[in-house]
């Protein structure tokens, strides 16, 4: 979905009886329009949104009996000295625990389970 900013007064193509004034704004999937209102002058683009965008919820790992949120095991690796790639996802990290000392385990669980 694209926002656009009206620069110059025009009529709209589906709605005959809609005229859009300077400053107004209207949004439309539609890109062929948008190409053609920009080109034109018409209108200047002020937003792009994407259409029904899932909200992305935080991905989670199971680690000692519960479920921690990717950012906090990534940050308390941190904490043990483990280091892990910032974009690292859930199949990375999953692997990079399973390499880990009993001692290194220990201290993580100490970090993530006092929360």
């Amino acid at each position: 979905m694209v926002t656009l900013k009206v620069l110059k007064k025009f009529q709209d193509k589906d709605n005959k009886e809609k005229i859009y004034q300077v400053g107004e704004t209207l949004s439309t999937s539609d890109l062929d329009r948008v190409n053609d209102l920009v080109s034109r002058g018409i209108c200047s683009i002020s937003a792009i949104n994407e259409a029904n965008k899932e909200e992305k919820k935080p991905e989670k790992i199971s680690l000692f009996d519960k479920e921690f949120e990717i950012g906090a095991v990534k940050n308390a690796l941190a904490e043990i000295g483990v280091s892990i790639n910032k974009n690292a996802g859930v199949q990375a990290i999953t692997n990079k625990l399973s390499e880990l000392t009993e001692e290194q385990n220990n201290a993580l669980s100490e970090i993530l389970c006092k929360e």
